[in-house]
């Protein structure tokens, strides 16, 4: 081949290049049309730590919705993804929105995420986080729509930047601007998945208890469960010799609180509080605060979604 010859070639090799990444440039920031990926497409991950593993989360931020390959791989990172089926995503012009798929007809016995499924109020309050998990990484997205099929008919969670940015005082955007702080930002969302097992009442009049009786599992993998009390002490049983404001226990270990202190018998405060984390291999990954309220030599805990009143 003659010099000249190959310069053409080297050339139209060039141009190609070029070409291609203009191409591969294009899908990956607007996308003109509306698009259906395929969940065959998918790369999912099994996330056994962090239900929001932080990491794998934030390499995938993206300003754009058309970018499919990030969009896709947000959603894989977030809660119920080994049940994800097809996925759309609107990009042909604002609003900007993504529509995702489940199908809960077959759950898998022993998934951690079983009895949130099958629990509405707490299902709605997943799907409600992994929307502002995405309105955090997806720069230009405007809604987010969650169709869940199951046995029983298929049913719809839409969210709006909006109305999920009500529930935080910065801009949901801000959150990724910085690694440190969307893993703060992370840990927050893993709230939801922190259920706390409760006595609901307690009085150091009772002879047959020694103080209100806490269990808290962490859905994802966690190791040791760190309380850590405002008030009165904790303890593992009553003839325990740790005796702390602070106390940390392998997962699914029961704990009692007690108001009664050594010193006195009673808390002056009318509002304890215990922060309940969970830890994997001594990092913090989940945390949860649990509130006790006192009337009289009373103690009662406040149930909400994820602090219910059924230790045995």
């Amino acid at each position: 081949m003659n010099k000249s010859a190959k310069k053409v070639v080297t050339v139209l090799i060039s141009i190609m290049c070029v070409f291609a990444l203009v191409i591969i440039l294009v899908f990956a920031t607007k996308g003109n049309t509306p698009e259906t990926i395929d969940s065959n497409n998918s790369t999912k991950m099994d996330a056994k730590g962090q239900v929001y593993n932080a990491d794998n989360l934030f390499e995938n931020k993206t300003p754009y919705v058309g970018n499919n390959s990030k969009v896709l791989h947000i959603i894989d990172n977030l809660q119920f993804s080994n049940y994800r089926e097809e996925v759309s995503l609107q990009t042909e012009k604002a609003p900007y929105g993504v529509t995702v798929n489940y199908n809960f007809q077959n759950l898998v016995e022993g998934d951690y995420q079983k009895a949130k499924i099958e629990n509405e109020e707490r299902l709605k309050l997943a799907f409600k986080r992994n929307a502002a998990m995405m309105f955090c990484l997806i720069e230009n997205l405007d809604n987010i729509t969650f169709i869940c099929h199951t046995n029983n008919g298929s049913v719809e969670y839409n969210y709006t930047r909006e109305e999920v940015q009500k529930d935080y005082n910065e801009d949901l955007r801000e959150f990724s601007k910085d690694k440190n702080k969307f893993g703060d930002f992370a840990i927050t969302l893993n709230n939801d998945n922190l259920i706390i097992h409760s006595m609901k009442n307690y009085s150091p009049a009772m002879s047959s208890v020694f103080g209100l009786k806490i269990m808290s599992t962490y859905e994802g993998k966690a190791d040791k469960i760190r309380y850590t009390a405002t008030n009165g002490i904790l303890m593992i049983n009553i003839s325990s010799e740790n005796r702390e404001k602070t106390l940390t226990v392998p997962t699914d270990t029961p704990i009692y609180w007690s108001p009664i202190t050594g010193d006195d018998t009673s808390s002056e405060a009318d509002k304890i509080t215990v922060k309940v984390e969970a830890l994997n291999e001594g990092i913090k990954i989940a945390e949860q605060i649990l509130c006790i309220n006192k009337e009289g030599i009373v103690y009662t805990i406040e149930e909400n979604t994820n602090v219910i009143a059924d230790v045995k």
